[in-house]
């Protein structure tokens, strides 16, 4: 596995507290057997840019492409990350946009983390930015890869136990998850935030109101008829008169069986939904994913044939 540190020191290295943790984080990577390269952006000669632009920062930004996982290291400065890794998400902007017009993500498959070094607040807004940035790039932030390192000075950073510990699970799991990520390729079936997901797999073609809202159950009261707009009439026990007997979700034949005993209940409407929504619930409850299509599909052609009556009204 190859790791990619860019290093967003402002001082020299033998200055740099930022720059001792990253030496750590590399010897932790290279002991798990890993390949670790450290980019210092303040040794590079490279534009400020929004844009694709050929200087020296420009082949360790495509090597990203070639990479399994990255880290963005900081010191704090003046509560928020310094003006080297600032530099990073502006170049790394036209990435993005690309990714939006072409609906692919090239950094998935992917992990992403930090390295904070200060003495000061800063450190949740630091972590906070870098990984609404790099989620919208496609990456994926592992557990526990957010070093926030406030020793001073490379002999108490090495005796800070907090330091080492944070420095060794970073590493770990960048490890882990970068091999996870790779042996399973979530990128086949992962979509992007622009993908239109009318042209996706699986259902998509719905409303969150009509699922959020169908199963809210008014009951009913005592003395209230048994078709009373003031009460839901659910199937329940509470109206046994009304339960459809021999519902199950067992399996998938049974669930099949349970929804042709639905249709010919001669019941309401509203109330062969209700009974199928209930059903769909405690089958997805169970674990019982292939039941629960099956009521969801008899669900959905109720609902069409709802829609149809509320426009020839």
């Amino acid at each position: 596995m190859r790791f990619i540190i860019f290093n967003g020191t402002l001082k020299p290295d033998a200055e740099s507290n930022t720059s001792k943790v990253v030496q750590m984080l590399k010897l932790a990577f290279e002991k798990l057997g890993q390949e670790c390269k450290v980019v210092t952006l303040r040794d590079l000669n490279y534009e400020r840019a929004t844009k694709d632009v050929k200087d020296e920062l420009a082949p360790h930004i495509i090597d990203i492409f070639n990479c399994d996982g990255v880290i963005f290291a900081t010191p704090i400065w003046w509560g928020g990350h310094g003006s080297y890794i600032q530099t990073m998400f502006e170049r790394l902007d036209p990435i993005y946009s690309w990714s939006k017009d072409n609906k692919y993500q090239p950094f998935y498959n992917k992990v992403f983390g930090t390295l904070v070094s200060g003495g000061g607040d800063g450190f949740q807004n630091i972590h906070g930015n870098c990984y609404s940035f790099a989620a919208n790039l496609g990456f994926t932030i592992p557990p526990n890869c957010n070093i926030e390192s406030k020793a001073q000075g490379m002999d108490e950073i090495l005796k800070d136990d907090d330091t080492v510990a944070q420095v060794k699970n970073c590493a770990i799991n960048m490890t882990v998850w970068a091999k996870i990520l790779k042996e399973g390729n979530p990128s086949k079936e992962a979509r992007h935030s622009t993908v239109d997901v009318s042209a996706v797999g699986g259902e998509t073609d719905y409303a969150f109101s009509d699922d959020l809202n169908e199963g809210k159950r008014i009951p009913r009261k005592k003395g209230q008829k048994r078709k009373s707009k003031k009460h839901s009439d659910l199937y329940t026990d509470e109206d046994p008169k009304g339960t459809i007997h021999g519902l199950g979700f067992k399996d998938e034949a049974t669930a099949r069986a349970s929804v042709s005993k639905i249709r010919k209940s001669g019941r309401s409407h509203a109330h062969k939904i209700q009974a199928a929504v209930a059903m769909e619930q405690r089958a997805r409850a169970a674990g019982k994913s292939g039941p629960a299509a099956i009521y969801r599909k008899y669900i959905n052609s109720m609902k069409k044939k709802t829609k149809a009556k509320n426009k020839k009204k």
